[in-house]
Parts: C-alpha cells; structure tokens; sequence
C-alpha cells in the first residue's frame, strides 16, 4: 500500500513539473513548433532516467521502494518517453534485433495506431 502512496505522490510531482515544462518552453520560446514543453520534459526525464539508471547499476544506492517512487512515479507522469527509452537501452544491450522490433512496434505501429484512431473518428462523424 506505500508503495501505491508513493506512486500517487510521484506522480501528482511529475504532472507538475509537465505542466511547469510547457509554461517555461512557452515563456523562454513563444510559440515554437519545435522547443516544446514535450521536447523539455522528454529530454529531462531522459537525463533522470539514465542517472537513475546509473546510480542503481553502479552504487545500488536507491532501494525498491525510492525507485518506484522516482520512476514509476514521476517519471511516469512527466514523460512515458523516459520509460520508453530506458526499455529500448535495455533491450538494445541485450539484442538488436529485438531492439528494433520494439523500435517498430513503439514508434511504427503506435504512430499508425494514432492515425487509424483519428481516421475513425473522423469517418464516424462523416456518415
């Protein structure tokens, strides 16, 4: 159950800083196509996933319950692409080809997901 408490509370953390992400891009850029506050967030919870990352393979210096809570928690809410490129590190470390099936399947068919979505929609509301 702390475990859960702690998610909630990592999350409702990473939510924030999402939002602050798009005000800050907002003020520092106007409005750009390309410097996001996506484009912030995914970069930075990149960087903190990856220094996660190292501090547990290195110095086992965060235990279950604190990792949960970092990336689950926080990362979870500020950007899935975090967690997305930390799973395709992994994978790639252990195999390239399954590393580019999950490359296909998460950038390939997601992509076509979204557009079949959109279509849909856009078909239910034509006829």
């Amino acid at each position: 159950m702390i475990n859960l408490l702690l998610i909630t509370l990592g999350g409702a953390i990473g939510a924030s800083l999402r939002f602050l992400s798009g005000i800050a891009a907002s003020k520092l850029f106007g409005k750009n196509d390309v410097l996001t506050g996506t484009v912030f967030a995914n970069i930075a919870g990149c960087l903190f996933a990856g220094t996660l990352l190292g501090l547990v393979s290195v110095e086992q210096l965060l235990n279950q319950t604190s990792i949960l809570f970092l990336t689950v928690g926080i990362l979870g809410s500020l950007t899935t692409f975090s967690t997305f490129i930390l799973e395709a590190y992994q994978i790639g470390r252990e195999s390239t080809p399954r590393l580019l099936i999950y490359l296909f399947l998460q950038l390939v068919v997601a992509l076509l997901a979204t557009i079949t979505g959109y279509g849909f929609i856009h078909f239910l509301n034509s006829v």
